[in-house]
């Protein structure tokens, strides 16, 4: 991908034939709307329609979110009530569409230096309060965190991860 003007990138690819019969498709279908068929603009409306989907079921995110269903249950889930709830890691989709914004869509991880990552791939909702310490999955709680960082965070809490699979990060013991 590279700039050709300002506000303008060239993209160039190569693609199967089923997916070169379907652009051809595709072209056809929407020839009214698209007469000269510029699969510029049909890859955009399919990255617009993809990001859409995609964005709804990473991050909750809805055109009109739907209110709680009698006012004043959006509270924390009983255990008992729930037990598959508590016992995951599940973030409602409120806290996701209030933090990815708020985070700008990147890991929010901040160095002791003042640097904040620049990673905007493979993120996590990342519990300040540890939800193994019962931190819970509010917007105030939650951040967004590269895979490197949330591990990271989680080791200066936890101590190293358990790399040995015999459930303990000391070393093995003696026969």
């Amino acid at each position: 991908m590279r700039a050709t003007a300002p506000e303008r990138y060239r993209v160039q690819f190569t693609i199967g034939r089923e997916t070169h019969d379907k652009l051809r498709r595709l072209q056809a279908l929407l020839r009214r709307e698209v007469p000269d068929g510029d699969p510029g603009v049909l890859f955009d409306r399919a990255l617009s329609l993809l990001l859409e989907r995609t964005e709804k079921a990473r991050l909750g995110a809805a055109s009109r979110p739907r209110a709680a269903i009698r006012p004043g249950t959006d509270g924390p889930v009983p255990k008992a009530a729930s037990p598959s709830r508590r016992e995951s890691r599940y973030v409602p989709p409120e806290v996701k569409r209030r933090v990815w914004p708020r985070d700008g869509g990147q890991c929010a991880f901040v160095s002791a230096t003042g640097r904040r990552c620049s990673e905007k791939a493979f993120l996590e909702f990342h519990h300040v309060w540890p939800y193994a310490k019962h931190g819970p999955a509010t917007v105030e709680n939650v951040s967004l965190h590269c895979r490197r960082h949330n591990q990271y965070e989680g080791e200066l809490i936890f101590g190293p991860r358990n790399t040995d699979g015999q459930g303990s990060t000391s070393a093995p013991l003696p026969r």
